[in-house]
């Protein structure tokens, strides 16, 4: 596939352009944008896809979140259920709408594109998907996954508060019933069932146990964002347990995969 690369960073930062740079969020999506760009393609060359292959992973880490801006413009917030799905938008963006032309000439891959840009945020992939389409599906999740790790761990804390809410509490709330059965089964949390700043923080915990790829496990040790996310402690007595049980599981399928070679 021909990707010219200049041009798709040239368009896409003219974009983002277009939204309010006094704004915390808009800068945290555009750096967002750019980190899973480069960890998707770390991950590409990891599994040993071919060059054109992965300059087309590294599109679709650049376009992967543009529907965020518009969200968060119009909706002051990022989460898709208060407001409207940003990897669907993007997509109907980007397609329906016809401006994944102004990025690429190439129409060759648009179905992978689209796909991978639409289904990158779904709780699981759909089982209909062609290898192909599952594999740069996957690579997107992983990446983007990777980088929401380091998102946490650098904002979690600070008065910048990118998320637009309030975290005043976070330290005293509880982790929900619901939420732990999830993370108890080793499997990432289902957004309808988070009703606490903590149920989200310990979603991002879990969203390691789906991680498809060696590789990308090996980026997460090595960047140390997700260690930090560890060490973050609750100072409501239940729900530090809770977050030890999660970080014995972290650490059990850490030792699993160690032994299988994975």
């Amino acid at each position: 596939m021909n990707i010219d690369r200049h041009r798709v960073i040239q368009r896409f930062t003219a974009y983002v352009q277009k939204f309010d740079h006094t704004d915390a969020g808009v800068v945290l999506k555009y750096e967002h944008s750019m980190r899973v760009s480069r960890i998707i393609e770390d991950i590409a060359r990891g599994i040993s896809l071919s060059d054109g292959d992965v300059n087309l992973a590294w599109c679709i880490g650049v376009l992967h979140d543009i529907g965020r801006f518009e969200q968060l413009r119009e909706y002051h917030t990022f989460i898709d259920y208060r407001s409207v799905d940003h990897a669907k938008y993007g997509a109907k963006y980007l397609f329906g709408e016809g401006h994944i032309r102004d990025f690429l000439t190439d129409a060759s891959e648009d179905d992978v594109i689209r796909l991978a840009v639409g289904l990158h945020n779904v709780f699981q992939l759909p089982c209909e998907l062609t290898p192909r389409q599952r594999q740069f599906c996957q690579l997107i999740r992983d990446a983007d996954k990777i980088d929401i790790f380091r998102v946490y761990a650098t904002h979690l804390e600070k008065p910048d508060n990118v998320w637009h809410t309030d975290l005043s509490r976070l330290k005293e709330q509880p982790i929900s019933d619901a939420v732990m059965a999830q993370a108890r089964r080793m499997r990432t949390i289902r957004t309808e069932d988070k009703k606490t700043r903590m149920d989200f923080y310990a979603g991002v915990l879990c969203l390691y146990f789906e991680l498809s790829y060696a590789v990308s496990r090996e980026l997460v040790k090595e960047q140390g964002y997700y260690e930090k996310l560890l060490q973050f402690h609750s100072r409501n007595r239940q729900t530090e347990t809770r977050l030890d049980e999660i970080r014995s599981l972290v650490k059990c399928l850490g030792n699993q995969q160690n032994q299988d070679g994975l």
